[in-house]
């Protein structure tokens, strides 16, 4: 019933902001370049702010505007409720570079190579990749590693609270009656929530923090963490509140990824033997899921369960280098790596092998006979690489 009226609640919000939103004819944003491609004689943009996410078109000759900040104006006539929610498209005109912010050049002066720009923007800022190297990543089947998500989170809510914490404790001792894990949760969970601001709530982040914050309130009430109905909450909550701007390939593929990690932890004690194990469970699993939507693989993708476990090192440590200004460090690794998906075949699996497999993952959450099954069937699709 609450789920229901904050849906009501947030969708009579919703329609105001609308309102307001087409109250002009012509309108003035500023927005993020978050994609940008040549079609004929003419480029199509993709742009995305905090309140909406549409598409236009320019026939000038335009420079690479990917994750620059721009003025623009639109005309707001025929964009209706639907598409204010989701995606519209906007016939616009006189485009403006805005002033690049601080942290993005602290980022950009680093580094001589933009497609290792893009690489630190997207794993910090949550900006967007170029086509190309979104493609190598695909192909090598780390392109969950660089969209911001729950291990960056995890990594952030970690960093925060030890900060919090050797502050916090210096004056615990005026009220020991405070709960210290409480308060410093607290206060994490809300650095947290201006970090999704500042990046325009990625969808894979925001089920990241949702489930942060269910997890966080069923750790105070000591529940357990691996219950399947942290995931539903998360997936109804994402959605009543973000509504259509949730749904996206990357925020159902995340909170399947969740899933399978739930899945296994089910069946598997939770310690660190089991942990890494579950990485390669997993990739099974995504390997799978993956290639019902995208078709590149190469067999170096096989070497994703150890790029998983490597960038659990990489992350920090590049995070650390760039608070240091050594950020470029590590790019000549980064390059000579992502060089190895240049080259690809295509690998689909079929949607009917596809569908099967979803049933079956789903039934293995109550039936151990079926747990086995989903392991089987992925073995059988992976080798299907080799044929």
């Amino acid at each position: 019933m609450f789920l229901f009226l904050a849906f009501i609640v947030r969708i009579q919000c919703s329609f105001l902001s609308y309102l307001n939103f087409i109250d002009k004819p012509i309108r003035e944003i500023d927005v993020k370049v978050v994609n940008q491609y040549k079609k004929k004689n003419y480029y199509v943009l993709k742009l995305k702010n905090n309140e909406v996410t549409f598409y236009t078109i320019s026939r000038d000759n335009l420079k690479n505007l990917l994750n620059e900040n721009i003025s623009i104006k639109i005309f707001t006539q025929k964009i209706d409720f639907l598409g204010y929610m989701s995606k519209f498209y906007a016939p616009s005109f006189d485009i403006k570079l805005k002033d690049v912010s601080v942290i993005d050049k602290w980022i950009e002066k680093q580094h001589s190579d933009k497609k290792i720009i893009n690489i630190y923007k997207a794993l910090f800022l949550g900006e967007s990749i170029d086509y190309k190297t979104r493609q190598e990543l695909s192909t090598l089947g780390i392109s969950h590693l660089f969209a911001l998500s729950g291990f960056h989170l995890g990594f952030i809510s970690f960093l925060l609270f030890l900060i919090f914490g050797s502050v916090y404790k210096k004056f615990h001792k005026y009220f020991p009656y405070r709960n210290i894990y409480f308060d410093i949760g607290v206060l994490v969970l809300v650095v947290e929530l201006i970090y999704l601001y500042i990046t325009s709530f990625p969808p894979s982040l925001i089920r990241a923090y949702v489930m942060e914050v269910i997890l966080f309130i069923f750790a105070m009430r000591l529940k357990n963490l691996f219950d399947i109905r942290i995931l539903i909450l998360t997936f109804l909550i994402s959605f009543f509140v973000f509504l259509m701007k949730i749904i996206s390939i990357g925020f159902l593929l995340s909170i399947l990824g969740v899933f399978y990690i739930m899945l296994f932890f089910k069946y598997f004690k939770a310690n660190f033997k089991n942990s890494v194990l579950m990485n390669f469970f997993l990739f099974l699993m995504m390997f799978v899921i993956s290639h019902m939507f995208f078709k590149n693989f190469n067999y170096y993708q096989f070497l994703s369960p150890f790029a998983t476990l490597f960038f659990s090192v990489f992350y920090p440590v590049s995070f650390v280098l760039h608070i240091l200004n050594l950020g470029g460090v590590l790019d000549n690794l980064l390059l000579s790596y992502l060089k190895l998906g240049d080259v690809f075949i295509d690998f689909k699996v079929p949607e009917f092998v596809g569908i099967l497999f979803l049933f079956l993952s789903f039934a293995a959450y109550y039936k151990k006979w079926a747990f086995y099954g989903i392991n089987i069937l992925a073995i059988i699709i992976l080798g299907g690489v080799f044929v």
